[in-house]
C-alpha cells in the first residue's frame, strides 16, 4: 500500500484540528465561558458561541484587557465560519483598545489575532512578523504559557502546510510543547500534541527513520490519553473524533508495535468506530466523511473490498449532500481515494470518472482559495483604507485644536511675559541691591579671615623657629656631653691599665689632671653651644654620605679651628687616628684631593 497517498487524508484531520482551536489565556473570571466558547466554535456550534460572546461583552464593558479577548474570540468565530469581513471588524476593535493602553498584553492578543488571518490565507510572511511581534509584546509578561504556545503553534503552520521538515519547523513546535506543558491546558496541550505528531510525521517522510515513526506514535496517543482521561464535557467532541480517527489510520497504515496485521486492522477499526460515534454527535459533515474514509481503508486493507467500497461511497455522499461545503479538500481526498480504490481493482470506468471529479475539486479548491485570499486583501484593503482616513480627520482635528490652543497660549503668554518683565525688573532691582550689601559683608569677612590666616602663619613661623634653635641647642649640648662621656670611657680603661701594670703610681695627680680636663670640657661645652644653628643641618646637605654623630664632632672641632693635636688631647686619641678620621669624613663629603677639609668646613654659608 501507499503509503503517502494514505496518509494525506489523516492528517487532514490535524489541519481541521488546528483551524478549530484557537485557545486565548483568558482573565480567571472570564475563563470559564471563554473555555466553553472556544469548545462550541470548535464543534461548530457557532450561534451558541456567538450568544455567549454577546452577553460576555456585555458584562465586560468596562475592563479593556477582557474586552480585548472577547473580540480575539470573536475573531476566531468568524474565522471559523469563513467570514473574514467580520473577523477583521473584530481585530481591528481590538486594535483600537491596545493602541490606547499601555498594556502590551493586548498588543500581544491583537498581533496573534492578525497573524492567525494571514495564516488562514497562506500569508505566511506576514504570519511570522505578526507572531513576532506578539512574542516581542509578551516580554514582560512570564505567565503567559497558553498564548506562547498558540503563537508558536501558528509559526509551525507555516511549515505544516507546505510539508516540509526543517529545523526551524522543530524549533517552533519544541517551543509551543514546552509552553502548553508549562500551561497545563487541555486544548492547549491538545494541539501541542496534534502539532507534534504531524511535525513528526513530515520528519518521517524525509528521513524514513523508524525513531521518527516511532515518534508519531508516540505524541499520538499521549493526545489519546488526554481525550480519555478528561471528561468529555470539557473535550471538544470534534476534539476526540479526530484524535481516535488520526490513531487509526496511522495503525491501519504502518507497523505498530509487535503487533500482526491483523491485530492492527482490529485495533484501528475499534478506534475508527469511536471517532465515528463522536462525530455523530456534532453536526460536522468533514469529519464524518474523513471517519468514512478511513473505515473504508481499513476495510481495503483486510480484503473487504465490497464494504471499502461501501464506506468509500458513504463518505463521498455525506460531502456531497453538502450545499456549501466549506472544506473542498476533505471531498477532494475522498474522491480520489475512491479513485485509486478502483483503479486498484481494474475498474477504469469508474476511476477516470472519479478523477475527472477529483480534477473538478482541484479546480475548486483553488478558485475558492483564490477567492477567500482576495476578499481577505479587499477586506484588509477596505480597512486600512478607512483607517488611514480615520486617522487623517483625527489629525486634522489635533492641528486645529492645537493652532487654537497655541493662538489662545501665545495671547497668554504675552500676557504673562508683560506681567513677568515687570515683575523681574523690581524683583532684579531688589535682587542686585541684596547681592551688593552681601558681596560687602563677604569681603569684609575675607579680609578678617585673611588677616587672623597671616598672624597664625606668623604665629607658627616663629614657633617652628624656636622649635628649630632648642633642637640645634639640644644636639649641641648631646654633642658635647658625648665627646666628655667618650673622655671619661677613655679615662677609666687608661686608669684601669696603669693600675694593673703599677700598683705605686700617683693616682693623686691623675685625678687632679682630670678635673683639669673637666674644666676643659666644660669650656668646650660653651664653646659648642656657639656652634651655628644650622651648622649640622648644612653638613648632612652637603655630604653625598651619611654622616655619622663621630663625622658631625670631627667637623664642628674643624668649624671651631682645632688643629690635630688639640681634637688628640680633647679625645685622648692619637694623632693618627685623628688624621684618618678626617681624611674619611673628606671622602664621605666627596672633596677632591686638592680642597682642603678645614677651610671648606669654616666657609660654609650657614
Amino acid at each position: 500500500m501507499n503509503h503517502k497517498l494514505q496518509i494525506l487524508k489523516p492528517f487532514l484531520s490535524f489541519f481541521i484540528l488546528f483551524i478549530g482551536i484557537f485557545p486565548v489565556f483568558a482573565q480567571n473570571d472570564i475563563q470559564k465561558s471563554i473555555n466553553n466558547i472556544e469548545k462550541n466554535t470548535i464543534d461548530g456550534k457557532f450561534n451558541d458561541a456567538e450568544e455567549e460572546l454577546n452577553i460576555l461583552l456585555k458584562r465586560n464593558n468596562d475592563n479593556q484587557l477582557n474586552k480585548v479577548i472577547i473580540y480575539i474570540n470573536f475573531v476566531n468565530l468568524y474565522a471559523n465560519k469563513d467570514d473574514y469581513d467580520n473577523a477583521l471588524k473584530y481585530a481591528n476593535l481590538a486594535k483600537e483598545i491596545a493602541d490606547k493602553t499601555v498594556d502590551k498584553l493586548d498588543d500581544s492578543y491583537t498581533s496573534y489575532a492578525f497573524a492567525k488571518l494571514y495564516l488562514l490565507n497562506s500569508m505566511y510572511d506576514k504570519t511570522i512578523y505578526y507572531s513576532n511581534n506578539a512574542l516581542k509584546s509578551l516580554t514582560n509578561y512570564p505567565n503567559e504559557n497558553i498564548l506562547r504556545s498558540k503563537i508558536y503553534l501558528l509559526m509551525s503552520m507555516t511549515h505544516s502546510r507546505t510539508g516540509v521538515f526543517s529545523e526551524e519547523y522543530n524549533n517552533y513546535i519544541t517551543k509551543a510543547l514546552f509552553y502548553a506543558r508549562k500551561s497545563k491546558s487541555l486544548l492547549e496541550l491538545l494541539s501541542a500534541y496534534s502539532a507534534t505528531t504531524l511535525m513528526y510525521y513530515h520528519k518521517y517522510q524525509k528521513s524514513n527513520n523508524p525513531k521518527d515513526l516511532e515518534k508519531i506514535f508516540q505524541n499520538a496517543e499521549i493526545n489519546l490519553s488526554y481525550i480519555n482521561e478528561n471528561n468529555i464535557d470539557i473535550v471538544p467532541i470534534k476534539a476526540a473524533s479526530i484524535t481516535y480517527n488520526n490513531l487509526a489510520s496511522l495503525i491501519n497504515t504502518y507497523p505498530y508495535k509487535n503487533l500482526d496485521k491483523n491485530e492492527r486492522y482490529n485495533l484501528a477499526e475499534k478506534y475508527v468506530k469511536i471517532a465515528l460515534d463522536y462525530s455523530s454527535k456534532i453536526n460536522n459533515p468533514d469529519l464524518k466523511s474523513t471517519c468514512y474514509s478511513t473505515y473504508a481503508e481499513i476495510s481495503e486493507n483486510t480484503g473487504n473490498n465490497k464494504q471499502a467500497e461501501e464506506y468509500y461511497l458513504k463518505a463521498y455522499e455525506i460531502v456531497k449532500s453538502v450545499r456549501n461545503l466549506r472544506d473542498i479538500s476533505t471531498i477532494n481526498t475522498i474522491v480520489k481515494l475512491i479513485s485509486n480504490f478502483y483503479e486498484k481493482n481494474n475498474e477504469p470506468t469508474k476511476a477516470l470518472k472519479f478523477n475527472k471529479e477529483s480534477l473538478i475539486y482541484i479546480q475548486k479548491a483553488y478558485e475558492k482559495a483564490y477567492e477567500n485570499k482576495r476578499n481577505v486583501l479587499e477586506a484588509f484593503y477596505n480597512f486600512e483604507r478607512k483607517n488611514e482616513e480615520i486617522k487623517q480627520l483625527k489629525e486634522k482635528n489635533q492641528i486645529f485644536s492645537k493652532q487654537r490652543i497655541l493662538y489662545l497660549s501665545l495671547i497668554g503668554i504675552s500676557i504673562i511675559g508683560i506681567v513677568l518683565m515687570v515683575y523681574m525688573f523690581i524683583y532684579k532691582q531688589k535682587l542686585n541691591k541684596q547681592k551688593t550689601n552681601l558681596l560687602e559683608a563677604e569681603k569684609q569677612e575675607t579680609a578678617l579671615t585673611l588677616k587672623l590666616e597671616l598672624e597664625e602663619k606668623a604665629r607658627l613661623t616663629a614657633e617652628r623657629k624656636l622649635l628649630d634653635i632648642q633642637q640645634e641647642q639640644l644636639q649641641k649640648k648631646a654633642l658635647a656631653t658625648s665627646l666628655q662621656l667618650n673622655h671619661k670611657n677613655s679615662f677609666i680603661s687608661e686608669l684601669k691599665e696603669k693600675i694593673k701594670d703599677d700598683q705605686n703610681f700617683n693616682i693623686n695627680k691623675v685625678l687632679k689632671d682630670e678635673r683639669l680636663t673637666d674644666n676643659n670640657f666644660n669650656g668646650l661645652q660653651t664653646i659648642v653651644q656657639d656652634i651655628h644653628p644650622n651648622f649640622f643641618k648644612k653638613m648632612n646637605e652637603i655630604s653625598k654620605n651619611k654622616l655619622s654623630a663621630q663625622d658631625l664632632n670631627y667637623a664642628a672641632y674643624i668649624y671651631l679651628n682645632m688643629d690635630n693635636q688639640q681634637i688628640s688631647n680633647l679625645l685622648k686619641v692619637e694623632n693618627k687616628t685623628v688624621r684618618m678620621t678626617k681624611y674619611r669624613l673628606k671622602q664621605k663629603i666627596g672633596l677632591s684631593k686638592d680642597v682642603d677639609l678645614q677651610k671648606f668646613i669654616q666657609s660654609l654659608e650657614l
